[in-house]
């Protein structure tokens, strides 16, 4: 198939010919009128004066009182109209989308030395036409680009990037922190699920900490992710191991709802753990990443969590909210004692069995390498307290107790102590009031 860009010029250029026929070049502007309708999405104006153009320069050619004169002027303002000159030379690639990401990614492109065509200007008939294409937003059926036979075409960034940091920019924030620190200094980490990351708060403790902690995280990807540290981090002293009262029942890559996460954990753990399907969307991760590097390097891609960061800040009234159960509705308690049912409908035992093993794991691989294990409960509001399984919560204490006599560990129980809810910012999550509360009693543990 011809190259309908290249053919387009090159009907361009032989009409410009004052050697050709008249016939020949009346068939080239016919050429040019298909191409153009074809190739370019053109707004009403630039149609109607190359319309304009194309009758006015046939009229002549067929009545033979063509001005060659004229000729360049013609040809002059087909190009203009058609940016001949800027877009339909050298590597062509749609950018799809219409958000912060897809200006960002076109006017790299453009660096690039690509010519760059907006999705909503180009003919699907000639999609073919095109050297690449660059999703900037939701999948590629969305866009009927599914039929495009060479799919090492689509780049897929929107896709891509959403693992780094758009579904999970928590967590690529936190990841990217602990890589910046100065793992020589670093005497604490912290890891658990998103109470402990609302609970500790590493700028209000004694000793230097890297906090890991992240929403969704569980016992496995907690000790999956202090190994890590541990590996650039050699004088840790403290692990404070961040639980919540069900944390033997969760399992997230078995969450319907988060795991997903296991996808953000996968370049570290190098597992979808129990979530056999994830292997399948990290091979189409991997592959992504593969033909993004080949044109964007890896700093740049990096760069990009600073624009999104710039506009998905969290308000300060959201980060020092005060919650306040006597003021919430009776419908609002009862949504709120639903949430709070729903995290404890956890009762698998093969959950349970699997993570006494990884949590002994972790306070094994603490004793071994000379660091205090800290088992941390976080503090609950009375709401969230009335409505737990406390079954759960009992089954935890008796294994840590278990734990803390085999392996020298200790537990930070915040659980029965009685916090007011100003200290929370809702039902189960702590404010910077509470935060301060918790930093007081490790900062004990770290003072003696």
């Amino acid at each position: 198939m011809e190259n309908k860009f290249w053919a387009l010029e090159s009907s361009l250029n032989t009409i410009l010919n004052i050697q050709m026929g008249s016939g020949i070049r009346m068939r080239e502007l016919k050429k040019v009128e298909e191409y153009t309708k074809g190739l370019v999405n053109l707004p009403k104006a630039s149609a109607a004066t190359i319309k304009a153009v194309l009758d006015t320069f046939s009229f002549e050619l067929q009545n033979g009182t063509a001005n060659e004169e004229c000729t360049g002027g013609y040809n002059k303002i087909l190009k203009k109209e058609l940016n001949i000159n800027r877009s339909l030379k050298g590597k062509k690639c749609v950018i799809y989308g219409d958000n912060w990401l897809s200006e960002e990614i076109a006017e790299k492109m453009r660096t690039k030395g690509y010519c760059v065509f907006h999705w909503r200007t180009v003919n699907p008939a000639y999609i073919d036409e095109y050297d690449l294409y660059v999703l900037c937003a939701d999948p590629v059926k969305a866009y009927g680009l599914a039929s495009i036979q060479d799919n090492e075409k689509i780049i897929k960034v929107w896709e891509y990037l959403k693992y780094q940091f758009i579904t999970f920019p928590s967590f690529y924030k936190t990841y990217n922190d602990f890589k910046r620190r100065d793992g020589e200094k670093v005497k604490c980490v912290v890891t658990g699920g998103a109470n402990v990351v609302n609970a500790v708060r590493s700028k209000l403790l004694h000793v230097n900490t890297v906090s890991l902690a992240n929403s969704a995280q569980d016992i496995f990807y907690g000790l999956k992710m202090f190994c890590h540290a541990y590996e650039s981090m050699p004088n840790i002293q403290y692990a404070v191991i961040g639980l919540e009262p069900y944390a033997l029942r969760y399992d997230m890559s078995k969450s319907r709802m988060e795991r997903r996460h296991c996808i953000a954990y996968y370049p570290i753990a190098g597992t979808t753990h129990n979530w056999e399907e994830g292997v399948q969307l990290i091979s189409a991760y991997q592959a992504d990443d593969r033909k993004l590097k080949q044109i964007f390097d890896e700093e740049y891609l990096k760069s990009l969590y600073d624009i999104y960061e710039k506009n998905s800040h969290e308000p300060k009234e959201e980060r020092e909210r005060i919650f306040d159960s006597a003021a919430m509705s009776q419908e609002q308690l009862d949504m709120d004692a639903q949430e709070i049912d729903e995290l404890y409908r956890r009762s698998y035992t093969d959950i349970l069995l699997e993570n006494k093993v990884i949590l002994e794991e972790y306070a094994r691989f603490c004793q071994e390498h000379g660091v205090k294990a800290i088992f941390f409960i976080p503090p609950y509001t009375n709401l969230y307290k009335k409505h737990m399984y406390k079954v759960y919560y009992r089954e935890l204490i008796a294994a840590l107790k278990v734990f803390c006599s085999k392996y020298d560990a200790m537990v930070i129980d915040m659980m029965p102590v009685e916090l007011p809810d100003c200290c929370f910012k809702d039902h189960e999550d702590l404010n910077h009031i509470g935060a301060i509360k918790v930093a007081s009693y490790l900062n004990e543990v770290f003072d003696e």
